[in-house]
């Protein structure tokens, strides 16, 4: 402390001594060097000299024994900046008073009645500034958020000004916004409106989406679908994991039912505005693999049956049409899908349900068409994450096929809907369209080169190598169901 009080008050030391001295030489030696005029000229300007350093000094000091010291250990944080910089502005008029009291000999009443005739007319004029300024007295008072938090200024007019404090000065404020613009607010528009910290108490702030869905479509159903949406969504351009995103149902208007998808972000690694475009994207994603859409505005007049705007996996025309989006069938002609759709088992499983296990025998195919699944393998007795499936995805396709064991643990993310195809189904299905087999060993076999990269060969490489996998894949797959090679 010691070196640090000699450090700041070297330099104004060194002036208040310089000019003292050369006060005493002008003293000493009269009118020898200047006229009378002069020579009380540069008295009078080395008195002056002498309280501007003097001045100097004692503002150092505060700043060093006060500020730095002091208020940063009680506050635990560096001294606000606008505090600092009125403190000097106050140390200087306090110098100025002195210099006209001591230097000029003006009686302390006089100076005082013209700061406070000059602060009338002044406060007039500028009667902006100093309302910002007491604003920003108080912003730093009052500590309602600091430079680093993310903040969303509101306005009676339903504009808000979005964005991470850089800075609080004596008039404004500076945000940077999420869309990537510096946005200077004056400290009296902020201590007027409304302020949400998202920063405070915690870094983690909680954020809201709402979606309507038409009355046919079951609540538990579409919070299903949300919930999916959402968990597909945590990661580094959405929300967070912990705590957990949620879907609740808040109401109903003319258009539908409202379902409010609660999450979590930390603003200051992600931008709302970017998780809110993550979560909208898969949030349309697994409404239309789930054969739905947003609700709108509408006026229906009917002179005949109702049509139906939604699709359900239950219903067995709706279920043909939701089939033939999934790769695996996609190019199944209308009698095939109609086939595959009578033997098409739904199976609902709640959160946490294992659908498969590694190493277990297994002779059926699942379609996941609501919800989200998670991929895992065991190794060394401890769980390790794959990936995540999503509506549309089939698996288990090589214990249906080929009688393999189960390559990996299955497990229900939220709650889920499958569709189940077993051997049995899929071998009097083949005895009775053999294309079936074929067309299914097709797409497996693009999906296995696709796994192990070889899909990025080019041209006739490519081709040969889909066919000998088609070709070994059907062999095995003829092998498991009848029992001999074709």
């Amino acid at each position: 402390m010691g070196k640090k009080i000699f450090q700041a008050a070297l330099l104004p030391a060194l002036a208040i001594a310089f000019f003292s001295a050369m006060l005493f030489i002008s003293n000493v030696s009269g009118e020898l060097f200047f006229s009378a005029w002069a020579h009380q000229g540069v008295l009078v300007f080395l008195e002056i000299l002498i309280w501007v350093s003097g001045g100097w000094l004692f503002n150092r000091m505060l700043s060093l024994l006060f500020w730095d010291t002091l208020v940063a250990k009680i506050a635990h944080t560096p001294p606000p900046l606008l505090l600092v910089q009125l403190s000097g502005i106050f140390v200087l008029i306090l110098t100025l008073s002195c210099i006209a009291h001591f230097v000029y000999d003006e009686p302390l009443t006089t100076i005082i009645a013209a700061a406070g005739g000059l602060g009338f007319v002044l406060g007039f004029a500028i009667q902006g500034l100093i309302l910002d300024l007491f604003s920003g007295l108080a912003i730093q008072m009052d500590r309602p958020f600091k430079v680093g938090d993310f903040i969303n200024c509101h306005n009676r007019f339903g504009e808000t000004f979005i964005g991470r404090v850089e800075e609080t000065s004596w008039r404004t404020t500076r945000l940077w916004t999420t869309e990537r613009n510096l946005v200077i607010v004056p400290n009296s528009y902020i201590t007027s409106t409304i302020v949400t910290n998202y920063s405070l108490p915690e870094s983690v702030a909680r954020f809201e989406l709402d979606y309507t869905l038409d009355f046919s479509v079951p609540s538990d159903r579409a919070i299903r679908i949300f919930n999916a949406a959402l968990l597909d969504s945590v990661g580094p351009k959405g929300p967070v994991a912990s705590p957990k995103p949620k879907t609740i149902l808040t109401g109903v208007n003319s258009d539908g039912v409202i379902y409010k998808l609660r999450y979590f972000l930390e603003p200051a690694q992600v931008s709302p505005t970017k998780a809110r475009n993550t979560i909208n994207a898969n949030v349309i994603y697994h409404l239309a693999n789930a054969g739905m859409s947003h609700s709108y505005s509408k006026q229906d007049i009917f002179l005949g049956k109702m049509p139906k705007r939604q699709k359900s996996w239950s219903n067995k025309e709706d279920r043909m049409d939701l089939l033939a989006n999934i790769a695996l069938f996609q190019d199944f002609s209308g009698e095939l899908l109609e086939a595959i759709t009578n033997s098409f088992h739904l199976k609902e499983l709640k959160p946490e349900e294992v659908l498969m296990k590694q190493g277990d025998d297994g002779e059926s195919l699942f379609v996941l068409v609501e919800g989200l699944l998670e991929v895992s393998l065991q190794v060394e007795g401890e769980k390790r994450h794959l990936t995540f499936l999503r509506p549309g995805s089939f698996l288990g396709e090589m214990a249906l096929l080929t009688g393999e064991k189960r390559s990996a643990d299955i497990t229900s993310s939220t709650e889920s809907l499958v569709g189940e195809l077993t051997k049995d189904s899929i071998m009097t299905l083949a005895t009775e369209n053999p294309e079936v087999l074929n067309k299914m060993t097709a797409v497996v076999a693009k999906r296995r080169l696709k796994n192990e990269e070889i899909a990025s060969t080019s041209g006739k490489d490519r081709d040969k190598a889909i066919q000998k996998e088609e070709k070994n894949l059907m062999s095995r797959v003829t092998n498991f169901f009848f029992g001999k090679n074709k």
